[in-house]
C-alpha cells in the first residue's frame, strides 16, 4: 500500500468514526491486530499531534525556543503512546472481572477510536494555542467509547454500564498521572517555558 492510499484510508476511517460510529463498530475488522491498529491508525494521528504542537510553539511563541518546542512535542507524543498502551492493557485485564473474555484487538480499536476526538482537539489546540476552549469537543470520545463497548465487546448486558464507568475512570486517572509526570519532567528541563 502506497503512502497516499494509506493516508486516504486513515482519513476515511477517521471521518467514519466521527460521523457514523455505530456503523463503524458494527463493521469493524476483527482480523486487525492490536499492532496493526497502533501502527496504521493511532501512531500517525499521534505524530500529527506532535507536529501540530511543535509548529504551534515555533509559530506563536514570542521567542523561538527550538529545544523547548521539540521537547513539548515529544512530551505530547510519548504521553499519548503511553496512555494508549497502559489503557489497552488495563482495560483488557478488566474484561474478565466483568464477565467478558480478553480481546486485545477489540480493546485496542476501542481505545484508538475513542481517542480520536482528543487527538483532533490536541492537534488544533497545539497548532493554535488560543483555541484551547474547543478542548471540550474532545468529550465526544466518551460517547465513542460508550458506543464501542456496547457494540464491539462481548460483555453481559448487566455489566456493560459498570465496565464503562470503571474504564473511563481508569483512563482519566492514567491521563492525569501521565500528564502531571510529563509536565513535571518538562519543567525540570525547561523551567522557563513550561
Amino acid at each position: 500500500m502506497d503512502f497516499k492510499q494509506r493516508y486516504r484510508q486513515l482519513f476515511q476511517t477517521c471521518s467514519s468514526v466521527i460521523i457514523e460510529p455505530t456503523k463503524v463498530w458494527k463493521n469493524e475488522k476483527s482480523e486487525d491486530s492490536a499492532q496493526t491498529t497502533f501502527k496504521d491508525y493511532f501512531l500517525p494521528l499521534v505524530l500529527l499531534v506532535g507536529t501540530g504542537v511543535f509548529l504551534g510553539e515555533v509559530i506563536f511563541r514570542g521567542e523561538l525556543l527550538f529545544g523547548y518546542a521539540v521537547a513539548k512535542a515529544a512530551r505530547e507524543v510519548i504521553s499519548y503512546i503511553l496512555q494508549y498502551y497502559i489503557s489497552v492493557y488495563v482495560l483488557n485485564e478488566l474484561l474478565t472481572s466483568f464477565g467478558g473474555k480478553k480481546d486485545q484487538s477489540a480493546i485496542s480499536r476501542l481505545v484508538a477510536y475513542s481517542f480520536l476526538p482528543f487527538l483532533a482537539v490536541s492537534f488544533i489546540t497545539g497548532l493554535f494555542p488560543g483555541l484551547y476552549v474547543i478542548g471540550i469537543l474532545g468529550l465526544y470520545g466518551v460517547f465513542l467509547f460508550f458506543q464501542g463497548v456496547k457494540e464491539s465487546l462481548n460483555l453481559p448486558a448487566e455489566n456493560q454500564n459498570r465496565y464503562i464507568l470503571i474504564a473511563l475512570l481508569l483512563i482519566f486517572l492514567i491521563f492525569i498521572i501521565l500528564n502531571v509526570f510529563s509536565w513535571k519532567l518538562l519543567q525540570a528541563f525547561y523551567g522557563y517555558g513550561a
